[in-house]
Parts: structure tokens; sequence; C-alpha cells
């Protein structure tokens, strides 16, 4: 994705049922950190060829705009009593 490009970023998640009735946050930071609290966004899901995904706009004037560099995609599903959390791969942005 190239860094002035303002589009869905879309996390694919695996679950034994239908996580899309749960609310979801999406977090996206460099390669090798962690979220803290303000670095979450509300996300939506978005389902395409019977797969679940969490999309959130990154660009700019999306939800997070980012630099050239390595980052990945934090998902928090709301799932009570559970609240998962699912890293993507690493992905570039150029």
């Amino acid at each position: 994705m190239d860094h002035s490009s303002l589009q869905e970023l879309l996390t694919p998640i695996t679950a034994r049922t239908d996580p899309t009735p749960y609310s979801i946050r999406v977090a996206v930071l460099p390669d090798g950190q962690r979220p803290e609290p303000g670095d979450w966004h509300n996300a939506e899901w978005l389902t395409l060829y019977g797969t679940p995904y969490a999309s959130l706009l990154v660009g700019p004037g999306g939800a997070v705009q980012l630099a050239a560099g390595a980052y990945r995609a934090w998902v928090e599903i709301t799932a009570p009593p559970e609240k998962p959390v699912v890293v993507s791969p690493p992905f570039q942005i150029t």
C-alpha cells in the first residue's frame, strides 16, 4: 500500500463461529510495537467470499495515516466474556 493512498486495510479473521456480530477495534502500529489504549480505532466488519475481515480506513483523512515502513494490524474483538486480540503478519507501506 502506498502511504498517500486512502483505502481500507483488511485483516482476515479466522474463528470457530461467525465473529461479525461482535464489535471490533483495530490498532495499526510499526512492527515490533504493542498497542496502548489510545492506539485503538473503532472498525467495521467486511465479509468477502465467506471470510470475515476487520476493516479500517487508513491513509490521508482516514483513521490512521502511515509513513513508509513495516506495520502490523492488531484486531480486538469484544465477544463477552472473551476479548481476543488477533495480530496480522507484517505488511509494508511504501
